[in-house]
């Protein structure tokens, strides 16, 4: 039987075991060793005493966006997620709140969801041969972790932030999609902390410590740190019956440490450090789709170890402005392998993909002072971006008789000129414009090999060298009216880009596949209201956006069983018109009912690729039609309180060159708990009515002899129960 040679896979890949627990202990007892001294040094300086005087609670503050803005004045598509929302909802990690948030999808195929796409755009891999694809920013506070979103553990999370639409101004290339940040609690003039223990189905057992205060006590303000730490296992939900093991587990470590220092009137710095191991199996897919027992003899691994810093300083002693310098550096080194076959016999193949990647970025940036305008522009921002990222991997596919090998580096630096201003036409009406201008060049190498086990010789060693560079334009137009002191309209339009790159899988077919592909131009028009009424009792946003991409890359891949290509190619056009939109609304005093709801249509146009294959002529992936949430929440600051919600997505493609789509399904969350005092004890549960969906859909040919093209499923996690018990102080 002929083989297709076209067909779009993305299977479990990786390999590798180099850990970075001298990091992650370092960082622990290092933060550890100076909060305890600060203790031992200096009297508990506990926050204020609460009166009966009523308190008027900070707004949400959206903190990702070029400039910081209240969440009820900010002219865009932006979700905002507290630390109350989190907790009362078991969220402990990013991935179990990707569901709710409009039109932000992801791709599974990961212990950890970690690829993101907004509105479509967006990577959903990084197999060997596969460059990065940074069109979704993912941020845990300055530290940049885009494509490596395993780590986002959500314990001591003020919140949660997802900004929708390119964003060409602010961050270009970078977040063509859009951008996500998590943003931790940051150090406090006293001493605050909290101590979790969670505990629940399929083996879940977690704990978490954070404290922080200031280090010096007669001067509070002027020294704070803050340490977070948390432990989690679970048994990833699946069964291995042929090793009777739990070979999908998961085993993660995390470590945070902040350090503020406040020297003077002048200067303030911002210190962090980051640590996380994240050791976790990976053995999830069967040939018969069962979704609870795997078959595999060579259980696959997703293991992540990152170690990171950050320094931000700020300098308010310039004539009318603020100086910021932010500098930032990452190394991650991974591991992706899995079982080709899936069992314990057929060809008996495993992928094993070791990777390591450096991020380096550094920005510069000036910033107006409120009582400084210039003429006619009332507020400016300009700066300097330097980025540089390395990567190396090293992937075996190994086979009794044989192993193939592939090696690649990749390297992009990106520097970047960015301005915004605004104009006030009138207290109600105001003009924004934002211009980035960028400079990228990329350049890597591919090797593949081939080695005979039986006579030892190597062989078929093929080398190929592409680079890419461009010069990048964008930015952002964006008018917003004040309707009345509680309603904001807004209209933009942003120029964005995904930029271009190259192809280092040197397995591919060098005279038909491309080495390179261009940069995909975006247009985003976007026009939206948000505001409270009924006396701040109805809160809520809604935003009508149509996006139009020109040249849209595509990833795609051909092979079958264990031997695949990657590259990515510029299609033709596409399109996406959608809304999203939220709100809440209270019905007494302690209880209160929300929703959100997104709708996507979109169009990938037919086309043709460099080496002839075809596609398009449907909805672009990742672009379910609509996806909603309804939910309803009771409980005052003490005594009992509870939540439960609807989730619910249409169905979606998880590629743009097969036709397999995961399933559309409805979950439902909930949690009952009870506060008292310094103690939070919660029951929750996740997908409480066991329903049955995907995560991740493949159509290729795996089974043994014929290798039939066949839809295989990754499901999505199934019930699981808990409870967690919390103490804060």
């Amino acid at each position: 039987m002929q083989i297709p040679t076209r067909i779009q896979t993305r299977r479990p890949r990786g390999g590798f075991a180099l850990s970075l627990v001298e990091g992650l202990l370092l960082t622990t007892l290092a933060g550890a060793a100076t909060l305890a001294a600060a203790a031992q040094t200096a009297p508990v300086t506990p926050p204020p005493v609460a009166d009966t005087t009523p308190v008027k609670l900070e707004p949400l503050r959206v903190t990702a966006d070029l400039w910081q803005s209240p969440l009820a004045q900010i002219p865009a598509s932006v979700s905002v997620y507290d630390a109350d929302a989190l907790r009362t909802g078991a969220v402990r990690h990013f991935g179990d709140l990707v569901d709710q948030i409009p039109n932000l999808t992801y791709t599974g195929g990961t212990s950890r969801p970690r690829y993101f796409q907004i509105r479509g755009i967006g990577e959903n891999s990084q197999f060997e041969g596969e460059t990065p694809d940074s069109a979704v920013r993912f941020l845990v506070d300055d530290f940049d972790f885009t494509g490596l979103g395993t780590v986002a553990s959500t314990f001591d999370v003020q919140q949660v932030e997802v900004l929708r639409g390119p964003q060409a101004g602010a961050f270009g290339a970078n977040a063509a999609g859009g951008l996500v940040r998590l943003v931790t609690n940051a150090p406090t003039p006293y001493w605050t902390g909290a101590a979790e223990a969670t505990a629940g189905g399929d083996g879940l057992r977690s704990g978490a410590f954070a404290a922080g205060g200031p280090l010096i006590a007669a001067r509070p303000e002027e020294l704070m740190a803050r340490l977070a730490v948390q432990r989690t296992r679970a048994n990833g939900f699946r069964r291995n019956v042929t090793l009777h093991a739990d070979t999908n587990a998961r085993d993660e470590t995390t470590a945070r440490f902040r350090l503020t220092w406040d020297p003077n009137d002048l200067w303030r710095w911002d210190a962090a450090l980051f640590a996380a191991d994240f050791d976790n199996g990976y053995d999830e897919f069967a040939l018969n789709n069962n979704g609870r027992l795997t078959y595999s003899d060579q259980p696959g691994r997703d293991e992540q170890r990152s170690l990171a810093a950050s320094l931000r300083g700020t300098f308010r002693g310039l004539e009318g402005a603020r100086f910021t310098t932010v500098t930032s550096v990452a190394r991650t080194r991974s591991r992706y392998a899995y079982d080709d076959d899936w069992t314990a016999a057929s060809y008996m193949g495993f992928s094993d993909l070791h990777r390591s990647r450096w991020v380096v970025n550094q920005e510069l940036r000036l910033d107006s002072e409120p009582s400084h305008a210039l003429s006619v522009i009332d507020r400016w921002t300009a700066g300097v971006f330097y980025s540089d990222t390395d990567e190396r991997s090293r992937y075996a596919d190994s086979y009794p008789w044989e192993v193939n090998g592939l090696k690649t580096t990749y390297r992009s630096r990106n520097t970047a000129l960015f301005g915004q201003v605004g104009h006030d036409f009138s207290p109600q009406t105001r003009l924004v414009v934002g211009l980035r201008g960028e400079r990228l060049s990329l350049d890597g190498t591919g090797i593949k090999s081939h080695l005979d086990t039986a006579t030892n010789a190597t062989d078929s060693v093929v080398t190929v060298r592409p680079g890419f560079s461009d010069t990048l334009l964008g930015g952002k137009i964006t008018l917003e009216h004040d309707l009345d002191e509680h309603t904001l309209a807004f209209v933009s339009l942003t120029r964005g880009y995904k930029a271009g790159g190259i192809n280092v899988d040197a397995r591919i077919d060098v005279g038909a596949d491309p080495l390179t592909y261009g940069t995909e131009t975006l247009w985003n028009w976007e026009a939206g209201l948000r505001g409270n009424w009924l006396g701040q009792k109805l809160t809520g946003e809604v935003t009508a956006f149509y996006l139009a991409r020109h040249h849209a890359q595509v990833r795609d891949s051909a092979g079958f069983g264990g031997s695949y290509r990657f590259f990515t190619d510029n299609g033709g056009e596409a399109h996406v018109t959608g809304l999203e939109a939220a709100g809440s609304y209270a019905l007494a005093r302690d209880w209160t009912v929300r929703g959100s709801l997104a709708l996507m249509r979109s169009e990938l146009e037919p086309f043709t690729l460099a080496n002839g294959n075809t596609g398009g002529g449907r909805d672009l992936a990742n672009t379910p039609h609509y996806g909603y949430t309804l939910g309803t929440r009771y409980g005052a600051a003490t005594g009992f309180f509870a939540r439960a919600e609807l989730v619910g997505r249409a169905e979606q493609f998880d590629s743009n060159s097969q036709n397999e789509a995961r399933r559309a399904f409805r979950v439902v969350n909930a949690s009952l708990g009870y506060a008292w005092r310094e103690w939070t004890v919660t029951l929750w549960a996740r997908n409480l009515l066991d329903a049955t969906y995907d995560k991740r859909v493949y159509f290729f040919g795996n089974e043994d002899p014929d290798y039939i093209p066949t839809r295989y499923e990754d499901r999505a996690d199934p019930r699981q129960i808990g409870v967690t018990a919390s103490y804060r102080f």
